[in-house]
């Protein structure tokens, strides 16, 4: 066998396992926060039932796991980011994930400026 063929379908094989994604793979929340303060975050599918995910420490990062079954709402999923040393809070969002899709959320030094999208594989 020719030695380019043989890493050629080496790699394809490598390729097509890489992009199988399974549909009840747990969707990865990746959360920075450039707040001052620590901040609470909590997850809902439109606006109504939140539910608490954790807190993000000041300027820290933290993940998260949504299961894939509360990951598929129409409405979309939105956060919502409570500042402790402010209690305030704020909706961010929403978003569709898709597939396997992962999450970023950024919450800002102004927590009201935080954004959430999908994408990303890790908190730098």
């Amino acid at each position: 066998m020719n030695p380019t063929l043989a890493v050629a379908m080496l790699l394809s094989t490598g390729c097509a396992l890489a992009s199988s994604t399974n549909p009840d793979s747990p969707i990865q929340v990746f959360s920075r926060s450039h707040n001052r303060s620590d901040v609470d975050v909590y997850l809902s599918c439109g606006a109504r039932d939140a539910r608490w995910l954790g807190v993000v420490s000041q300027r820290g990062a933290e993940g998260f796991e949504i299961p894939a079954q509360e990951a598929q709402c129409v409405h979309g999923l939105n956060f919502f980011v409570m500042v402790r040393d402010q209690h305030r809070g704020y909706w961010v969002g929403p978003v569709r994930p898709r597939g396997s899709a992962n999450v970023t959320l950024v919450i800002e030094k102004y927590a009201g400026l935080s954004y959430a999208g999908l994408g990303g594989s890790a908190v730098p």
